[in-house]
This record gives C-alpha cells, sequence and structure tokens, in this order.
C-alpha cells in the first residue's frame, strides 16, 4: 500500500493503481519506493529510521529570534500543521523523513496559487518523479502530481531533500552501506528460526541402503518422510531395516555467534549516525544526556540545515532574506527535567528570561511583575557606563569644592 493517498476516489482504485504498480516494478525491474521498506525487516533498520523520524516529525520549523513576518508565518503553519489539507503535518514531515531515510531522497509538490504563493505541500512517491537536464536545467517529470496529471515541473515547484549526494541531485540511504550488514543479520535470524523450527537440529540425512532410486522417487521419499516422521510425530522417527537415519549436529560455537551478534546493530547507529545507545546498546562511560546531545548534533541538525536550505531556497528567498529559520530543538535539549531546570534557571538568573517566561515552562502561572526581567546590580550596560563615569567625577568635584576654604567658599 502506498505511503500516501494519492488522491484517488476510493479505496478499490488506490489498490487497483498500486497493483498496477507493482506488477510494472516486477517486469522491469523498477522498485524504487518499496526497496527500503523491504530493510524495516531488520529491527534495527526499522528502529533508526522511526527514531529519526519521529523526532524531526516532532520539532517545528519557526523564525529564529523574536521578530515574524505575516506571509512567513502562513507558510510555516501550512508546512508544520497542515500541508495538503488533509494529512497532519507531523505525519506528512516523518513521511519525508523515512521515504529520505530508506531511499535516499524524497520528493514533495509545492502547490502554488496564481500568485505563486504556496498553498499547499503535496507529497510525492520516488517512482512518480524522473530529473531530466533539459538546457542546463534540472527539470522533475512527475507522473501523478497534486491533480494527478503527468507534469514537467521546474525545481522552484519541487522540494527535493537528499541525505547524501555526490552530484547535488541524485541521493543515496544509510543502506548502501550496510547491505553486507543487513544480509549477515537477516541471514542469522533466518537460520536460527528454521534451526529451532526443525527441532534443534540443522538438517537430517536418510541413506536408502537396499537398491537403486531416481531422482523423482527419491524427491517422494524426502517428502514422505519429511511430513510423515519428522513433522508429525514430534521428532520420533520409525525406520525399517533399509534405511538409515543421522542427524546433523551445529557446533554450538557457531549457534553462540550467531545469537550474540552485535556486529549489525553498530553498524547500523554508525551509518545512520546515531548513538548505539538509541538502538538498546547500553554503553558505560557515556551519560543519557551527552549521548542526546552528540544526537542532536550529529544526527538532526545536519537534516535540520539541509530541510531549511531547500524551503529557503525554493520559497523563502522571495519573501525576504532579513529573516533565518530554524526547527525548535528545545524539546529535545530538554528532555531531562533536571536539564531543562537548570538551563531555565541560569537563563532567568541572568536576565535573559523574565520570571513569567520561566514559570511558563513549566506550567505556572503569571505573578505580579512577573514580565519584568530581573538584573544584576553589579552589571550595567555598556552605553551607561559613560554617564556613570561623568556623574562619580561630578560627585567627587562637588566633594572636594565643599572642603576647600578662603571667601570663595565662605
Amino acid at each position: 500500500m502506498p505511503l500516501l493517498d494519492l488522491g484517488f476516489n476510493t479505496k478499490e482504485q488506490r489498490m487497483n493503481r498500486d497493483l498496477e504498480r507493482i506488477l510494472y516494478w516486477q517486469e522491469h525491474g523498477m522498485h524504487a519506493s518499496f526497496t527500503g521498506i523491504n530493510a524495516l525487516r531488520n529491527s534495527d533498520v526499522f528502529t533508526a529510521t522511526r527514531i529519526i523520524s519521529a523526532d524531526i516529525a516532532s520539532t517545528r520549523l519557526k523564525v529564529k529570534g523574536h521578530e515574524s513576518n505575516v506571509v512567513m508565518d502562513d507558510i510555516l503553519k501550512l508546512f508544520n500543521d497542515n500541508p495538503d489539507g488533509q494529512l497532519p503535518g507531523w505525519h506528512f514531515k516523518f513521511i519525508i523523513i523515512a521515504n529520505m531515510l530508506l531511499n535516499g531522497q524524497s520528493f514533495v509538490e509545492i502547490v502554488r496559487d496564481k500568485n505563486g504563493f504556496p498553498t499547499s505541500f503535496y507529497f510525492l512517491h520516488n517512482d512518480l518523479v524522473g530529473l531530466e537536464e533539459v538546457n542546463g536545467e534540472v527539470m522533475y517529470n512527475v507522473s501523478e502530481d497534486a491533480n494527478g496529471k503527468a507534469e514537467r515541473k521546474t525545481g522552484d515547484d519541487i522540494l527535493h531533500f537528499r541525505y547524501i549526494t555526490l552530484d547535488g541531485y541524485t541521493g543515496y540511504s544509510p543502506l548502501y552501506a550496510l547491505m553486507h550488514e543487513i544480509g549477515i543479520s537477516q541471514g542469522s535470524k533466518s537460520f536460527l528460526r528454521n534451526f529451532f523450527d526443525n527441532g534443534g537440529t540443522s538438517t537430517s540425512v536418510l541413506k536408502y541402503k537396499k537398491g537403486q532410486i531416481n531422482n523423482d522417487q527419491l524427491k517422494e521419499l524426502k517428502k514422505n518422510f519429511s511430513e510423515s516422521q519428522l513433522a508429525n510425530n514430534g521428532g520420533l522417527v520409525a525406520l525399517d531395516d533399509t534405511m538409515e537415519f543421522t542427524r546433523l549436529q551445529i557446533p554450538t560455537e557457531v549457534l553462540n555467534f550467531l545469537n550474540s551478534y552485535k556486529f549489525s546493530t553498530s553498524q547500523v547507529a554508525k551509518a545512520f549516525g546515531l548513538p548505539v545507545s538509541k538502538l538498546g546498546i547500553e554503553t558505560v562511560n557515556t551519560s543519557i544526556t551527552q549521548a542526546n546531545l552528540e544526537y542532536l548534533q550529529s544526527t538532526l541538525d545536519p537534516i535540520f540545515k539541509m530541510m531549511i536550505a531547500e524551503l529557503e531556497t525554493k520559497i523563502f528567498k522571495t519573501i525576504g532574506s532579513d529573516y533565518e529559520l530554524e526547527f525548535d530543538s528545545s524539546r529535545l535539549i530538554d528532555i531531562d527535567p533536571e536539564l531543562q531546570l537548570n538551563r531555565i534557571s541560569e537563563l532567568h538568573s541572568k536576565g535573559i528570561i523574565s520570571t513569567d517566561e520561566a514559570r511558563s515552562t513549566f506550567g505556572y502561572q503569571p505573578i505580579d511583575n512577573g514580565d519584568e526581567p530581573l538584573v544584576d546590580l553589579n552589571r550595567a550596560p555598556l552605553s551607561a557606563l559613560k554617564d556613570y563615569q561623568q556623574a562619580k567625577i561630578n560627585k567627587q568635584n562637588s566633594d572636594i569644592d565643599a572642603l576647600k576654604g578662603g571667601d570663595e567658599n565662605d
């Protein structure tokens, strides 16, 4: 099934179109959007994709600082809350990041009104978009846009999010570097499952000691023996004197290695840029706070910067260059309540935020004079130092004149 409703009126239409695509992909080898989904069968890849996608989806895009613009606020609200009129902003951002992590890139159509103002953002499957260079300009061939039509669009109308790129256009997924690790992990798990499904034996040998049998008879003998003896009798094997049955045992060292295989987990964490603690591996010398800070700086922040660069280039460059965008990562920084308390307390004690602002962070009501920042008498603005020094000099001069004698001062 698709990750997003592509505009079909009924469920049957979506299923029929999906079936057509799957049959086409199987016939022609084009399976772009669904290739990465197969990797989700690996629990480490599933966890890494879920964690990164959910954290970015839970982070709002905003204007940095206190200044705002009505047009920018409308676009940011559209992107954060209701990008296409039906899909919530959280799921919209989750789909973008998950698809980018699994397939290396994701595409979003910018639907504009007649004045060029964005009215919605429409997610496009990878298999619906093809890149083509026309007269030195990269064009996007979309087989089904927001209106269900095949269109050729310029880069200004397509948000193209890339995880890793070597030419600026083609994106590569972390799965590219995990082909062998995922194969080993999946193979070892399948081996162990088959091993225990067969009663703790890897395979068995049945010798037929009298006469000769052809291939068809051998296949039939194997089938009958497996169904009648091994499967239905709980491991009890009944033989006559024409057959000999033996089991091939697996060395316990091999089973121990496969059962305790952790190389795949650490490799997946490294490829996705995740601290290993996010995938359930305990760390000794790294605290949770340090791991979260590393996760924010090394994993999420580069993706934030990439998304902001794409949005600024395609949308916000025409609005104004005096505004800077950022993702509100305070939720990720303040994931530890004690750390949040220490950070807010320090900001309040230094007069950066008011008492009411500090109280609102923890859900408390405003108080009298709580909107006034606290100041330290030992510190003053640089602009006030000149007046302070001049007043001090004037006071010293007046004290000296008061102590002088003579007619002039009598």
